[in-house]
């Protein structure tokens, strides 16, 4: 029987909501049901651009170049459908999601004639200067998460973003573990686009990711291959519908005014406690995992913790077990399956991963109470 109090730890997957994102949906809707039959003037005239302009804001990036979907895999399928990949060489981080690398294969018609691993190093960092002898004219694009899934590692893209690269060759940054526990600012990146959700480290709605590109990677991009009504224009001359300009064209006809709503309320509570405060606090509870990981005989991932990720090695203990300890204390964490990164050639093939993933609302005690459940 599991303790009636779960202790949650896997925001990496979905972050906790907290009370005061549930306060400010309860409001709206207790709102809306006063006022039933009628309909709120609020309800009636919601600004979607308004929510537009505040993650545009979030994320350093015009207004015009931000586009609404339902998740990042769908987003990242319209940006890789759109673009021309056939027949040149590829460039992807040894952490890069799963279905994104199996798009590169399946969309766009004809398949890029190799996808290669950016160079590391042994710390498994990207190395720069080998890095800048990869990338030739010959290559299509360049694939990176800000931070990965598994080991919780955040890359050096900013540095990535810096080296040349040929005019048809984007950058594309996935930033679903990036998106608020990590600054995501899209000039300092240097990446032409950029994939997230709200429903991770921001702890926003689900169903709801956002894209960024840029106008250089859109003057790459063919017509949007799975196009909604809200990303058209009809033009009056010829009577065909065409693409909107700019990062518009991939916009959602239908985004849920309540996920805006709780959007809202997410961004502003963590201005409030501020990006740098949630950096530093995650970073002591991560590094507390990796603590009594080492005195209990496991295996951190990383040498220090660069995320609000911290993934840890049972050598000896299978994931079934593993879920059950953690089932009867009452711990909600994530065993990672390898498949997710199927390129990362530095994760243990034996035993068990475990991903703990604390947040703001986390403790040291939570930390250490997951850890005991290992034992």
């Amino acid at each position: 029987m599991q303790p009636p109090d779960l202790c949650y730890l896997n925001n990496a997957s979905v972050g906790l909501q907290s009370p005061a994102v549930s306060s400010h949906l309860r409001d709206w809707l207790e709102a809306e049901m006063a006022t039933y039959p009628r309909q709120r003037i609020e309800s009636a005239f919601w600004d979607l651009q308004a929510t537009r302009a505040r993650l545009a804001e979030w994320i350093g990036a015009p207004e015009a170049q931000v586009a609404f979907g339902a998740s990042t895999s769908q987003l990242m399928g319209q940006v890789v459908g759109s673009l021309n990949l056939g027949g040149r060489r590829l460039l992807v981080a040894p952490g890069e999601w799963a279905s994104n690398i199996v798009m590169l294969r399946r969309l766009g018609g004809e398949p890029p004639r190799n996808i290669e691993l950016l160079a590391t190093d042994a710390d498994g960092q990207f190395d720069m200067a080998a890095i800048a002898n990869q990338i030739d004219e010959d290559v299509a694009a360049i694939l990176t998460p800000l931070v990965t899934s598994i080991e919780g590692r955040r890359y050096a893209v900013e540095a990535l973003g810096n080296l040349p690269r040929p005019s048809q060759c984007p950058l594309i940054v996935d930033a679903a573990q990036g998106l608020g526990q990590t600054e995501t600012n899209v000039p300092r990146l240097g990446c032409d686009v950029l994939v997230a959700t709200t429903r991770k480290w921001l702890r926003g709605p689900r169903g709801m990711a956002l894209l960024y590109v840029s106008q250089p990677a859109l003057a790459m991009m063919h017509s949007n291959p799975l196009p909604e009504l809200a990303g058209l224009r009809l033009d009056r001359e010829t009577q065909r519908f065409l693409d909107l300009p700019q990062a518009r064209r991939f916009d959602a006809s239908d985004v849920s005014v309540m996920n805006q709503i709780a959007l809202t309320a997410a961004i502003n509570e963590l201005q409030q406690i501020t990006l740098d405060h949630l950096r530093k606090h995650l970073k002591t509870l991560t590094e507390r995992v990796y603590e009594l990981a080492r005195e209990t005989g496991f295996h951190p991932l990383l040498r220090h913790s660069e995320s609000g990720i911290a993934t840890i090695h049972l050598p000896d203990a299978a994931p079934l077990q593993t879920r059950q300890k953690l089932d009867a204390a009452g711990i909600i964490a994530k065993v990672c399956d390898t498949a997710a990164e199927p390129m990362n050639i530095r994760l243990p093939t034996t035993g068990t991963l475990l991903r703990i993933s604390p947040h703001w609302h986390n403790t040291l005690e939570d930390i250490e109470r997951a850890m005991a459940a290992l034992k």
